[in-house]
């Protein structure tokens, strides 16, 4: 809408400088005194400008695409910064999570550390015991003989 503003005030800037004659925007008065201008007549008045020079007709063609264009870039622009922030927020997400899998890695290797502990502290007392229970019975036995 903007682009079809701006080609229309090129558009009427140059219909009043090729054609000084006539009026470059034809008014109407309404019923409450407020003066309009007549949107039909500066179409045509805008028509007949681009018709009469084609270099002119070709200044607004390009003029409008070059609008597009730029619309389309900073959409672009727009869509590559809203993904940079997605990808931000879930890079800290992603780090959050390998913390959280380390974190649980350790406790579980330290469990498993102390665990291991204990199993070599119940394996030595039992060796002990079982060394106590095989040396009574022989100990018993000599001193029956």
């Amino acid at each position: 809408m903007k682009s079809i503003l701006v080609a229309l005030a090129v558009l009427l800037g140059s219909a009043s400088v090729a054609r000084a004659d006539d009026p470059v925007a034809p008014e109407v008065k309404r019923d409450d005194g407020v003066v309009a201008v007549d949107a039909k007549a500066l179409r045509k008045t805008c028509v007949d400008a681009m018709n009469a020079d084609k270099t002119f007709a070709a200044d607004i063609v390009k003029k409008a695409d070059a609008d597009a264009q730029q619309k389309r870039d900073d959409a672009t622009v727009a869509a590559h910064q809203t993904a940079a922030t997605e990808v931000a927020v879930n890079e800290r997400h992603v780090v959050l999570a390998y913390a959280a899998m380390w974190i649980i890695a350790a406790f579980f290797v330290i469990f498993l550390w102390r665990r291991q502990r204990a199993l070599v502290a119940e394996i030595a007392t039992l060796r002990g015991d079982l060394t106590r229970a095989t040396a009574e019975p022989e100990a018993a036995k000599d001193k029956k003989s």
